[in-house]
């Protein structure tokens, strides 16, 4: 069943975590479980403007990306954050 983007992330999203531990496995990529909460931290801390980063996609770009964002397509296995997140 599919659901929609904002029943992920106020309800979903917080039951996959409640089920996580430090043996849970990935279902694909490298985090392991605490790598992955802090991940999911930060990305909402960035979307609340709570951890401001710079534009490092060129501003011609953004409608293809935002059109991406807004699909229920998936991303592709490992694919790498373009910033890292220090501190």
């Amino acid at each position: 069943m599919h659901t929609s983007k904002i029943d992920f992330i106020t309800t979903d999203s917080l039951l996959k975590i409640e089920g996580l531990n430090e043996d849970t496995k990935p279902k694909w990529g490298v985090m392991n479980a605490q790598e992955m909460v802090e991940h999911l931290a930060d990305f909402f801390n960035i979307t609340t403007e709570k951890i401001k980063v710079e534009l490092v996609t060129p501003r011609e770009h953004l409608p293809k990306y935002i059109e991406f964002l807004m699909s229920d397509k998936v991303f592709k296995e490992n694919t790498k954050a373009p910033v890292t997140l220090i501190g």
